[in-house]
């Protein structure tokens, strides 16, 4: 019993050796104990916390009629008032669900993070690393009516997506979100090699000649699978040329050369048309 109750009920008792004519002071002491009373009320009803299994389906129930904002904010109570439960936890995990949808990027990465950091042996393990893959490729989408890949732009999402899948391959090479993942990781590798062709065509106009050729021989390295690789190829062989360097461009015309007898880039040639 509080404090404030005992001291009420200790009032109630001395009332009764109050004299009966005073009765101006004996409503004065009723009126004082009844907003007492209601004010202890008040703050016994603030202090009653919901179950954490009420929370959440609560949250739940919004998640699933589309009222999102309602559905975080009874996650965050969740998470705030039950911190350290198996369903605080799992409610990063739909708090990342929800910004995803909302392409709150950052906050639906830092959302999976967490539910990762506080659970990382989960069998949502694979759900959630896939979910982080998918939202560093969303990311780099731009415009609000039409989205479209800018390859001008950051490209360290990509980066992070690589990096990812390489995680997601090691731990869990039999998952059914392999498949997926695989076509984020081709898209990613696809976006970077984009990204290097347009920062090797940016030096090649502006006749910076060497910075060009870095770039090409870079993708040609590390991006074997680029769909426009022969295009790229001729890139380098007109900058080794302008650069003045006919030997390299000789030599590099010759394995072009090579590889089209063989039809080794006949794949990529149908791609480009």
């Amino acid at each position: 019993m509080s404090k404030v109750i005992k001291f009420i009920i200790t009032i109630l008792k001395n009332l009764i050796f109050i004299k009966q004519g005073n009765c101006y002071l004996q409503i004065s002491i009723f009126l004082l104990l009844s907003g007492l009373i209601q004010g202890c009320s008040d703050t016994a009803n603030n202090q009653i916390r919901l179950p954490s299994t009420e929370l959440y389906h609560q949250a739940m129930v919004s998640m699933e009629d589309e009222y999102y904002n309602e559905a975080l904010k009874n996650f965050e109570i969740l998470v705030d008032e039950h911190s350290g439960t198996r369903l605080a936890t799992l409610a990063h995990l739909k708090m990342g669900d929800i910004y995803f949808i909302q392409s709150k990027w950052e906050e639906s990465e830092t959302s999976y993070r967490q539910f990762l950091l506080l659970n990382p042996r989960s069998h949502l393990t694979p759900y959630a690393l896939n979910r982080l893959i998918a939202l560093n490729y969303e990311r780099n989408h731009y415009g609000i009516f039409f989205k479209s890949r800018d390859y001008d732009r950051n490209m360290e999402p990509n980066r992070t997506l690589i990096r990812e899948y390489q995680r997601f391959y090691l731990l869990f090479p039999k998952s059914p979100y392999l498949e997926e993942v695989k076509e984020y990781h081709s898209r990613a590798m696809s976006d970077l090699a984009e990204h290097e062709l347009n920062v090797g065509n940016y030096y090649f106009d502006k006749q910076a000649y060497h910075s060009a050729i870095g770039r090409y021989l870079y993708l040609l390295k590390n991006y074997p699978g680029f769909p426009r690789t022969a295009n790229v190829a001729e890139r380098l062989i007109a900058a080794y040329r302008l650069n003045r360097q006919p030997e390299l461009a000789d030599e590099m015309q010759r394995v072009l050369d090579s590889l089209r007898e063989r039809n080794l880039l006949a794949q990529h040639n149908s791609k480009e048309e």
